[in-house]
Order: C-alpha cells, then sequence, then structure tokens
C-alpha cells in the first residue's frame, strides 16, 4: 500500500470517529436515563416504617348494652398499599377499671370496603394490683369460639398483619365492644405502626364508645 493510500484511509477513519460518537451519544444518553428511571422506581417501590400515636379516651360509658369504639387507619398514596403490623391500646390513669380490659373485645375488621367479622373474646383480666396502668397489641389476638370469658375456646386468630390499598377511602375499620355496667375503661392513647411508601402519609382516628 502506498503512503498516499494509507494517509487516505487514516484520514477517513478519523473523520468517521466523531461521526459515530455524535451519533453513539443520544443512545447512552438515553441509556443513562433509563438507568436513573430504574433506580427511582425501586426507591418509589421501597416501604419505610411509620408510627402514629393519637390520643384515646373513654372505651364504655358503663351503660347498658355494648359501646361501639372505633379506630379508623387512612393513607393518602395515591396507589399501592400499605402493611399495619400493630395497633397498642394503653390505658390512662385515672380509667383503669379493677376489671382491665376483661370488658374489651373486637367485634369487626373492614379492608377497603370488605367486612370480616372477627369476634375476639374479652381481651386480657385484670393485671395485678390496683389502678395499674395496662397496654395490650390487638393483633394476633384469638377469635372467639364460645362466651365463657372464665374458660374460653380457642380459635382463629384476628390477623397479625393487615394489608390495605391507598384508594382515597378509609382504608381499615376496626369497630370494638367495651360492654361494662359497672367500669369505665378509657385509654390515654393508640399507637399504629407498620410499613408505607416514602411519600404517603398515615393518619389513625379514634371515635370513642357510648
Amino acid at each position: 500500500m502506498s503512503k498516499f493510500r494509507f494517509a487516505a484511509l487514516a484520514a477517513g477513519l478519523f473523520c468517521a470517529l466523531p461521526a459515530a460518537m455524535t451519533a453513539a451519544a443520544p443512545a447512552q444518553a438515553q441509556a443513562a436515563l433509563n438507568a436513573l428511571q430504574a433506580i427511582n422506581d425501586k426507591i418509589d417501590a421501597q416501604v419505610v416504617p411509620f408510627k402514629v400515636v393519637i390520643p384515646g379516651g373513654l372505651c364504655d360509658s358503663a351503660g347498658q348494652g355494648t359501646s361501639t369504639a372505633e379506630i379508623v387507619i387512612d393513607s393518602d398514596g395515591a396507589e399501592g398499599e400499605f402493611v399495619v403490623t400493630s395497633i397498642i391500646f394503653g390505658t390512662t390513669v385515672p380509667g383503669v377499671p379493677l376489671t382491665g380490659f376483661e370488658a374489651f373485645s373486637i367485634n369487626h375488621l373492614e379492608v377497603d370496603g370488605d367486612r370480616f367479622y372477627i369476634r375476639s373474646g374479652n381481651l386480657l383480666g385484670p393485671t395485678d394490683g390496683s389502678g395499674v396502668y395496662e397496654a395490650t397489641d390487638i393483633m394476633g389476638t384469638p377469635s372467639r369460639r364460645n362466651g365463657d370469658s372464665e374458660a374460653p375456646l380457642a380459635g382463629g386468630n384476628f390477623p397479625h398483619q393487615i394489608v390495605a390499598q391507598s384508594n382515597d377511602t378509609d382504608d381499615i375499620h376496626i369497630n370494638f365492644f367495651c360492654s361494662s355496667d359497672d367500669d369505665d375503661l378509657s385509654f390515654a392513647n393508640i399507637l399504629v405502626a407498620g410499613w408505607k411508601r416514602p411519600a404517603d402519609t398515615i393518619t389513625v382516628t379514634y371515635t370513642p364508645g357510648n
């Protein structure tokens, strides 16, 4: 090959390189954008723990019949689910009857408009001592197979976790009975915990029984 022929080929190659690099740049930029979007999608799909603590209130007025106290748990997320793993009730002083949580039971659970009757027995007998603070987590509570509070028969369980959608409604309702003719039961606070998407906000509302 002559020197002139080689020089011509080299010049052509060097001229072609910038054109090839220019043609590849949009594809490389798009690949980088796709990679960033994939990272953002993974971040959006992640969940973080949440904890909401609200004031409680009277659960039963000690009148005839039963009380229908209720908790509503709602997410403002535009899409996707959230999970509730813990709902803790703490009593207050004054407000802790000698019978403790004996007159407190779960009636039903409603998730995204679907209602499930998961009647529990009375949750707890009294803690030793008078006027002692008490607390209980209702998640996983055994459901009721008979009405004998002294010798209950174990059944299934209230869910250990509840998954609900964020569909612009009150996502989770839990309805309680707090029936006692002799003692009032009051809650100092209620804690709800679980997992949610980072941008979502969880609100909890307690409606006292009467």
